[in-house]
């Protein structure tokens, strides 16, 4: 038999753990991307490394032909599973998504299209260009929300209240689209959902719901807190999901890991962006500790064209509570850190995202590139967890030159959650 040979486009969060399961299939393992194996270890980890940029398709396509790639992978940047998509499709490899589908994911106006049609709700929208027409304007109900159609992790979004700071916003948003669609739409002041699935021989398999509470500094929403522990989990009933069964069959999604992301308003869910790709924060890890269902191993077995045994959606884990906790910090220079060894070496707590380290400036964004930490801790019940929030709260601190505490430090509300 043939031994596989897999290939990695770039290196996101999900490489390393998805080039240890490949080894243990015997797969022999090839990493690509243009950055050097001193600044990236996934690359010495594999049994091989090129040094090809993942822009660089038609290199990419004549190497895969010369040494005889048969299967590519990647996990969350979307460039990246463009250009894989692209890659597998002219070389005869499988791919999970489906052309429907993944455009749906890549443009949030499909999307909300593709929503109406299954009969779920969406913001309402208004039509708007780079001229302004006093007709287009005038239709307008503020608030609204502005934002690039193919953005991620909210760059280039904009909340506003005017006319005068519409403009702005969509100048804003164009500067962070590369299609250059930007999408003006009503603002619903609710609560954010996620509702976590996988597609499995065409059948929608809900995984988990969770809900971000976010907390006010300086008059700002921030991201905070998040959990399965919530009352909008009961909205996410079969009613619900059987019209999410409806928008993955109209676009044809056979298999892969997807993610509905909404709003909550007075028993309503209202639908924004879909996620047809592994998350950028992890969020496997979790699924995988808690219930037993490994999303990534599925995802890197659906690149090798293997299909997935329905016992892989039995649970299996450890049925724990947890919070998703994204520490977010002031803007300026870090100057000192304390307390993140002790995040590391606790078997309670898993580190999701290590945005910073002593030296680096955190910039004036709202967006998460300002979310210096992303943990969860895990617990028998929620007043466990708040314990050991409460401790590492007295613990954890960054500093910037001036010794002001940069990091956000707040408790959720687990009353009103």
């Amino acid at each position: 038999m043939i031994r596989k040979k897999l290939l990695f486009l770039g290196i996101d969060n999900t490489t390393s753990d998805a080039i240890k399961y490949a080894k243990s299939k015997n797969v022999y393992t090839i990493v690509t991307d243009y950055c050097s194996p001193e600044t990236k270890k996934e690359k010495k980890a594999a049994d091989e490394y090129w040094m090809i940029d993942v822009a660089d398709f038609d290199a990419l396509k004549k190497k895969c032909i010369e040494e005889g790639v048969t299967n590519i992978y990647t996990g969350t940047n979307e460039f990246c599973l463009d250009q894989c998509k692209r890659l597998c499709k002219e070389l005869g490899f499988p791919f999970y998504a489906s052309d429907a589908g993944w455009n749906a994911s890549r443009d949030k106006g499909i999307y909300k299209e593709e929503c109406q049609k299954a009969g779920l709700l969406v913001p309402k929208r208004y039509y708007l260009d780079e001229n302004f027409s006093e007709k287009d304007l005038k239709k307008i109900q503020y608030p609204v929300v502005v934002k690039p159609s193919d953005s991620t992790a909210r760059k280039g979004l904009s909340i506003v209240s005017n006319q005068d700071g519409l403009r702005a916003a969509y100048e804003k948003a164009l500067e962070y689209s590369e299609n250059k669609k930007i999408i003006v739409e009503q603002y619903i002041d609710g609560i954010d959902a996620y509702i976590g699935c996988y597609i499995h021989n065409k059948k929608l398999i809900l995984l988990y719901v969770t809900v971000t509470q976010f907390i006010m500094v300086n008059g700002q929403k921030r991201f905070a807190f998040s959990s399965d522990f919530s009352k909008i989990t009961k909205l996410v009933d079969g009613q619900l999901l059987s019209k999410y069964q409806k928008l993955i069959s109209n676009m044809n999604c056979e298999n892969g890991v997807c993610l509905f992301q909404c709003v909550s308003r007075d028993n309503l869910i209202y639908n924004f962006e879909f996620g047809y790709r592994l998350d950028g924060i992890r969020i496997w890890e979790r699924v995988a500790r808690t219930k037993g269902i490994n999303e990534l191993k599925m995802m890197v077995d659906l690149a090798l064209g293997e299909s997935i045994s329905d016992d892989a959606f039995i649970e299996r884990g450890t049925k724990e509570k947890h919070i998703c906790w994204l520490m977010w910090s002031l803007p300026g220079k870090i100057s000192k850190i304390e307390g993140k060894k002790e995040l590391y070496s606790r078997d309670d707590i898993s580190v999701l995202v290590d945005r910073f380290k002593e030296g680096d400036t955190v910039l004036n964004v709202l967006d998460m590139r300002a979310i210096a930490l992303i943990i969860e801790v895990f617990g028998k019940n929620y007043e466990d967890i708040t314990e050991k929030m409460l401790y590492i709260n007295k613990t954890l601190h960054y500093y910037d030159e001036n010794v002001n505490d940069m990091i956000i430090h707040r408790m959720p509300d687990f009353e009103n959650w």
